[in-house]
């Protein structure tokens, strides 16, 4: 009988082990996807190279600052199109700004920023304020394929910060009284964080940012001109998905000879004609790039695509647990019953 009971056990043993390292049990509720802060705003994929298109930074990073040397190339073709322009905010007591923040707001913007600051005379955070199209593009992007947090996003080519007239504040509400005092729009819950200068004397110059680089793309393509004409089109979507995160070979150039007859004419703005246009903000958290090989260019991300990995003892040797079929269930209920035969007969010639 002992001889019986043990030739039982194990033979149960062996089955329902290989039934739970096969993943035939209840399906588990998915894990808790909780986002983690492993890293600053600024912080990249140490994969990408200055070489690698933006197209790569769409999958490999979450961070503008992935594509800050295009950027950067950007507004300095940007000032050659429409000298004096910006004003720079870096250097401004009060102001503390994220490593992903380009510092330049369009004048009349950026004194009405220190003014608001002023007012409050405490610290003020910046998340975002001028951006560049590749900036847009990484933001629209990660909005398309749900990656990086990023629930809302503009348009690359219709940002208000792509004009320089728009700031992103975490403490919004704190900020709201002065800010508003001093001609900003706050864009309400649809966007919390960000506002928007409305007091006058500011231009539209999403389209310059386009024209911007149309311009680079072609003082580096001569075989593979595109139009300069400030409109973000399939043409120069498909150049900015290739263009070097890094730069390109030839960045701006402000000689009379390749600035062209229409470079510096960007419309003027009427204290109210600056477009509602709710948008993202800077990542606040740095997501793990994928696998390599995968594609997330064109389709969004499930919400999950891990399986949570086998703990128990003896499956360790199976990266992940795999869902059993039908026919494979029916061959280990059969080899269960089996086994159990054997036992019985087993115990049977044990007691001849």
């Amino acid at each position: 009988m002992l001889a019986h009971r043990l030739a039982r056990v194990v033979a149960l043993s062996m089955a329902f082990g290989a039934l739970a390292c096969s993943g035939e049990s209840p399906e588990p509720a998915p894990p808790d996807h909780h986002e983690h802060d492993d890293g600053p705003v600024g912080s990249t994929s140490a994969a990408l190279v200055a070489t690698d298109p933006v197209s790569a930074a769409v999958t490999q990073s979450c961070s503008t600052t992935s594509v800050k040397g295009l950027a950067t190339q950007l507004v300095e073709e940007i000032q050659c199109l429409r000298p004096n322009t910006f004003a720079r905010i870096d250097k401004t007591p009060g102001l503390a700004l994220g490593a992903a923040v380009f510092p330049y707001l369009q004048t009349n913007a950026a004194t009405a920023l220190v003014q608001a600051q002023k007012a409050r005379n405490v610290t003020m955070t910046i998340n975002s304020a001028l951006r560049t199209l590749p900036q847009q593009y990484l933001l629209h992007r990660w909005y398309q394929t749900g990656r990086c947090g990023i629930g809302l996003a503009a348009s690359p080519g219709r940002s208000n910060h792509e004009s320089a007239v728009a700031i992103d504040i975490n403490d919004n509400a704190a900020w709201r009284s002065a800010l508003q005092g001093k001609s900003f729009r706050w864009l309400g819950a649809s966007d919390p964080v960000h506002y928007d200068f409305v007091g006058g004397g500011t231009v539209d110059l999403r389209g310059l940012s386009v024209r911007a680089f149309q311009r680079l793309w072609n003082r580096n393509h001569p075989t593979d001109r595109i139009a300069e004409d400030g409109d973000y089109g399939p043409a120069t979507a498909a150049r900015l998905a290739q263009s070097p995160v890094g730069g390109f070979v030839k960045g701006a150039d402000c000689s009379k000879s390749d600035a062209g007859a229409d470079a510096g004419d960007a419309q003027p703005l009427a204290p109210l004609d600056v477009p509602v246009v709710p948008d993202a903000t800077e990542p606040t958290t740095e997501e793990a790039p994928p696998a390599a090989g995968s594609d997330l260019t064109s389709a969004p991300l499930p919400a999950s695509e891990e399986d949570p990995p086998a703990e128990a003892a003896g499956c360790a040797a199976s990266p992940a647990p795999t869902k059993t079929s039908a026919p494979e269930a029916a061959w280990l209920l059969g080899l269960v019953v089996a086994l159990h035969v054997l036992a019985r007969r087993y115990a049977a010639w044990k007691t001849m």
